[in-house]
């Protein structure tokens, strides 16, 4: 879960509380809205009406009694102000946040309404907490969903008196809820009146933010994939086959997908404010400062041409057929095109977004308004193969930094060196940066140590960061945008030694992650569908978490992308609660609403996040985060005609084996892991050793070793001391660097030695940094795999190595067995051995066993 959310606690609380913080953020919270104890810091209070203290800020509280003063102008008794701009984008510029010009909340889950003597405000459980905090004295602050809480209808009601006309400005609501609040207004004997310009707009004139303008980059082709002419040409097949003539569109991801562009007016979200307008012999882009644009060079070295050149048209925007018009940036104009195309006799259909807001809806003619799911939205989730190919390539890349980091900040916390939560957030960012594609990071990086890991929109800073300790756990959900790709990471740690609950919970929670990770399903189910199968492991103990399992992630876009999502609730990350539940103040089953996300079926091609998690009040909050992109199924038969999908996982950073708890887990759960850390270790490790990096290289083969199944944890534990055979049948492990110098008998090991010759397996060892210029001859410091002998065809699961840094295996007295298992077939498997000898040379090898057998008998004797 992710956005680029204002901090969920204020800069004034953290001052206040210093590193108490997470007391004042956890004080009073119960389950979640839902009625499941679904934990997460919820706040217990439905809604506050006089708060003891609250900021007394005097510009926020004079621009609200200048909207009060143009009341009688425009004939109303209250004012709606909601928080979204004309793009419906719920992450705004602080230039559109008209919501906390007038109240001084800066959250993004928000609506108030101002009637001439009082002020309101509805949040939600994520943020109740930053509004009490934030807004001003004199509003009363509600908390939708919660118990007791009145709906907006009744509150107006009480507070503007019946027949009162409310008013709002249109621009600036979904079309959806305008419609709702209409309806449900209506009934109540109130009436709902547009007012434009907006009130808000008319008194925030001085010290307000402009609106961005960034640089707009042509996205190369490389990256791209595909020219805009083919998706354009796309689009218009898609038109023409739901009968539409125009589509307009609002959406700025869209957008920038569409006509392959880039800018950064929206901050972690590389897309410049622009709206588009698509007939099939024409099509329209508008854009601000258009005609500086358009010859401007680029500011970004892989953009390679002007985005005239790009659109194909001249200095002023103009063009023929085959090209984009390009017209200034202006919502009013913008609508005013809309209306004469609506009113032109050949166009029949015009299609607008469920998002767009109700302006442009509302200039539509109902006959001729056709309102879906827009043809962009769903091409730009099913990436190109470039895309796809750049998604892996910036998601492998991003997991090669973060392992280091994370290998860097184990080894410092081991050594005492002091780690904030604040600062492992920055030195990712710095990471990142020295990818060369890299642009931005993807969102503003969620990050927790113990109990500050519960709140789900948890932003760390510098003066009440918590230090990460080896008595808790430590979670952090960060990403990066790239040229070729958007990543998305969370990872949790442990330093020290994990409770029961938490490995429980841990092991649960990548159960669900690995429930999807592994999941096969015919084509056309929904992300609900899917949803309800993975939670399986929480469910059985009691346990769920209140947010979505997997969401949409864009090529170099927005991080949470639709039209898709994986999640069996109304609930995701935006907000805690259904925006219907309990707000109108009317029965919801006769009210309009945007359609699930999680209705729309998971295709082929989409990018989605994977991250189950658990947030436990007061103690500890888990997630396990990867990319995974949808494909068509493996299959190995024919017996039917259906097509099936599947999960392919493209992040590379491996699991806290500290927390796993492997007798929880299945068979067929560890060959999972298993083969996913053999992946790890064969994608990253060569980044590594490139760079040199043996602290990352020596953290990241520890937690690759693999993992016992049931079965073997139960040999093991009926074996003795000393020369153990765990698996004499399947896998025998053996110290041989530490073989001269134990006291053996002579029957086990002539026992060791026939079974290693008999076989003529592959037999791999570890040489580490301590031991191979003694016993291997060679200088490089990293970890390396050598083939001591060849093998038949098969690959038997027989290993001969040592892990001379910490683990001793097999033969080495009163040694402890490590958490792995089928080591010799991942290493084989993996390649990661050198160039074996010919299997003439076991023979070779079996007679210098013998003779160390001799040469041990007779130090024994001795």
């Amino acid at each position: 879960m992710k956005s680029s959310f204002s901090s969920l606690v204020t800069s004034k609380q953290r001052q206040n509380t210093g590193n108490n913080i997470d007391t004042v953020l956890l004080k009073e919270t119960k389950g979640h809205d839902l009625g499941v104890d679904c934990v997460v810091a919820i706040p217990e209070q439905s809604f506050i009406l006089d708060r003891l203290s609250c900021p007394n800020n005097t510009a926020t509280q004079d621009r609200l009694q200048q909207v009060r003063a143009l009341f009688d102008f425009h004939n109303i008794n209250a004012y709606i102000i909601t928080i979204e701009d004309v793009h419906m984008q719920f992450t705004t510029s602080l230039h559109d946040r008209r919501l906390q010009a007038v109240s001084g909340f800066s959250g993004v889950i928000g609506l108030g309404v101002v009637t001439r003597s009082t002020a309101a405000l509805w949040t939600d459980g994520r943020t109740f907490i930053q509004a009490t905090e934030e807004v001003d004295c004199g509003w009363e602050i509600y908390r939708k969903g919660g118990p007791n809480t009145t709906s907006v209808t009744d509150w107006i009601k009480e507070h503007a008196g019946d027949n009162a006309t409310v008013g709002s400005n249109p621009n600036y609501m979904y079309s959806v809820w305008w419609k709702n609040f209409d309806f449900v207004l209506s009934k109540n004997n109130l009436t709902l009146k547009a007012i434009e310009p907006d009130l808000v707009d008319k008194i925030w004139t001085s010290d307000r933010p402009p609106q961005p303008s960034t640089d707009i980059n042509v996205l190369d082709i490389k990256y791209a994939g595909r020219k805009w002419e083919d998706k354009l040409r796309d689009v218009r097949k898609d038109m023409t086959q739901l009968g539409v003539d125009v589509l307009v569109t609002t959406g700025l991801d869209e957008i920038a997908w569409l006509y392959n562009i880039r800018a950064r007016d929206i901050e972690y979200e590389p897309y410049p404010y622009a709206f588009s307008i698509v007939q099939h012999q024409t099509t329209s882009i508008y854009i601000m400062d258009s005609k500086s644009k358009l010859s401007r060079p680029s500011s970004d070295p892989e953009s390679l041409v002007t985005l005239k050149e790009h659109l194909k048209t001249n200095n002023n925007g103009q063009c023929s057929r085959s090209c984009v018009q390009v017209k200034e940036y202006n919502h009013s104009s913008f609508v005013e095109d809309i209306v004469k195309l609506a009113g032109r006799k050949d166009i029949k259909k015009i299609m607008v977004s469920f998002s767009c807001n109700y302006k442009i809806y509302s200039s539509i003619p109902e006959e001729k308004l056709y309102q879906g799911i827009p043809p962009t939205l769903a091409h730009k989730a099913r990436k190109n193969d470039v895309e796809r190919m750049g998604m892996r390539h910036a998601v492998l890349e991003d997991s090669v930094k973060m392992v280091s980091l994370f290998a860097r900040m184990e080894k410092e916390i081991s050594e005492g060196i002091p780690w904030t939560v604040y600062k492992a957030t920055i030195e990712a960012i710095h990471a990142r940066r020295e990818l060369n594609l890299y642009r931005d990071e993807s969102f503003l990086a969620l990050a927790g140590s113990g109990i500050s890991t519960v709140p789900l929109l948890a932003y760390p800073v510098e003066n009440a960061s918590r230090h990460l300790a080896t008595s808790e756990s430590f979670l952090m959900d960060s990403g990066g945008q790239y040229l070729d790709g958007t990543s998305d990471l969370t990872r949790t740690f442990h330093y020290g030694i994990p409770s029961d609950h938490e490995k429980e919970i841990y092991t649960r929670v990548l159960m669900a992650h690995l429930n999807l990770a592994m999941h096969k399903f015919p084509v056309g189910r929904t992300g609900k569908e899917i949803d309800s199968a993975i939670r399986q492991p929480l469910w059985e103990i009691g346990v769920d978490y209140p947010h979505e399992t997997g969401h949409g992630i864009a090529h170099y876009g927005v991080v949470v992308e639709g039209p898709a999502r994986i999640s069996s609730s109304r609930a995701s990350y935006t907000s805690d609660i259904p925006l219907e539940t309990n707000f109108f103040g009317y029965d919801k089953t006769q009210l309009l609403h945007i359609p699930d996300p999680a209705d729309y079926p998971v295709e082929e091609d989409m990018c989605f996040s994977n991250e189950p998690g658990y947030y436990e009040v007061g103690k500890f909050g888990m997630r396990i985060e990867n990319v995974v992109i949808v494909k068509k199924m493996n299959r190995n038969n024919n017996f039917s005609k259906c097509h099936f999908l599947e999960f392919d996982t493209i992040t590379f950073v491996p699991y806290e084996p500290h927390l796993i708890k492997s007798s929880v887990l299945s068979d067929q759960q560890i060959k999972w892991i298993n083969n996913y850390h053999k992946e790890v270790w064969v994608k990253v490790s060569p980044y590594l050793k490139e760079e040199n990096d043996t602290v990352a290289l020596e953290w990241l083969h520890k937690r690759v070793q693999p993992l016992f199944t049931t079965h073997e944890i139960t040999e093991i534990e009926n074996t003795n001391n000393g020369c153990i055979l765990p698996r004499v049948l399947k896998q025998f492990t053996l110290d041989i660097l530490t073989i001269g110098k134990m006291r053996v008998t002579v029957v086990i090991l002539f026992i060791c030695v026939f079974i290693i010759g008999e076989v003529s397996a592959f037999q791999c060892y570890n040489c580490t940094s301590s031991n191979q210029q003694s016993s291997c001859g060679l200088t490089d410091p990293l970890p390396n795999y050598l083939k001591t002998v060849s093998c038949n065809t098969q690959c038997y699961k027989w290993v001969l190595f040592s892990y001379a840094s910490e683990v001793r295996r097999g033969c080495k007295k009163n040694g402890r067995v490590p958490p792995g298992s089928s080591y010799t077939e991942y290493l084989c498997s993996a390649n990661l051995c050198n160039t074996a000898p010919s299997i003439t040379q076991s023979t070779k090898t079996l007679s210098g066993l013998v003779l160390v057998a001799f040469f041990t008998i007779f130090i024994n004797r001795k």
